[in-house]
């Protein structure tokens, strides 16, 4: 269990800043430790009855009626400096279908607004200032995914990355039909600001297996990006309007149940810089954002152990 506030204090001889620390679990040089990390955590999962074996729900794509195959949708704040990256990484994108972007813009106030309104012309783009200010990132998605012009498939952009190239949006759409999954996980580049790649490099996620993937989910800190979802299953499932942990929690939730898609080619740009919400976060904030994501892993864990006995009084 993860406590919010001081227990105690202690020298930290690791001075990197929690921005660079978050993605030791994914530096490729720990690849063995993890693993066997892994095996500990399925064992586990299977003696306390959590375990899920790799059977999953079938999907069928003709659900609703979509004017658009897909969405890509970015929540935003304050992002005067990266926002028009990211909108000019989407409207690139080369698709053999129609797609839109939903940007979210919940309330800025550095000139971001006017930037977007910048790319107005294009009529890809549908730009939404929430009339409510309690919204989370995960709230601002919910906004863009029951948007009536919502595509088939809901991508995200976080308002400060970019998609590699114009291939990204085709990419991730082909994964669903190809892996029947009612959600895709990318792999992303570690970029400074500049978009130059820094360490630990890149990021594949590549416990996240058909096999075992969403039992090892369990144990890891995040899932990867770009994500991606099938939207009429999203409508339902909803997001969490946290700021926080929204998308790891949405995985844990959709792998219950469905196939989660991967693609192991870069396509996505994450750049960490001074101004990303876990840039550089202090002992306590931190220790807030492990405790929910604990809770999030605790109740998950509780509906597993629930589904798996249904099942077995149903055989």
């Amino acid at each position: 269990v993860h406590i919010n506030e001081y227990l105690y204090s202690e020298v930290e001889n690791d001075t990197r800043k929690s921005g660079e620390k978050i993605f030791d679990y994914v530096d490729p040089k720990n690849r063995d430790r993890q693993i066997e990390m892994e095996q500990a955590c399925t064992e586990h999962l299977k003696e306390i009855g959590g375990y899920l074996a790799p059977e999953f729900k079938k999907i069928e794509f003709s659900a609703g009626n979509f004017e658009y195959e897909a969405s890509v949708i970015i929540p935003v704040r304050n992002r005067i400096r990266t926002i028009r990256d990211a909108i000019k990484s989407v409207l690139m994108q080369k698709t053999d279908f129609k797609y839109n972007l939903i940007i979210i813009d919940n309330h800025s106030t550095d000139g971001t607004t006017e930037a977007i309104d910048e790319f107005k012309d294009d009529e890809r783009l549908i730009h939404i200032i929430p009339e409510r200010s309690d919204l989370g990132i995960g709230g601002c998605w919910n906004m863009g995914v029951q948007h009536p012009k919502c595509g088939k498939f809901a991508v995200q952009l976080d308002s400060d990355d970019v998609y590699k190239d114009e291939n990204t949006l085709a990419i991730m759409v082909r994964a669903f039909y190809e892996q029947n999954c009612a959600m895709v996980v990318g792999t992303y580049m570690m970029t400074d600001f500049n978009m130059n790649m820094i360490a630990p490099g890149i990021i594949d996620h590549k416990e996240w297996t058909p096999a075992n993937g969403r039992n090892n989910a369990l144990r890891i800190n995040g899932l990867g990006a770009p994500r991606a979802f099938y939207t009429p299953v999203l409508r339902e499932v909803k997001v969490p309007n946290t700021s926080y942990g929204e998308d790891y929690a949405l995985g844990l939730n959709f792998s219950r149940q469905y196939q989660i898609g991967r693609v192991y080619d870069v396509v996505y740009l994450c750049r960490r810089w001074d101004d990303n919400s876990d840039a550089s976060l202090d002992i306590v904030k931190m220790n807030g954002h492990n405790l929910y994501k604990d809770r999030i892993r605790t109740w998950e864990l509780q509906a597993r152990i629930e589904m798996n006995k249904k099942n077995e009084t149903k055989h």
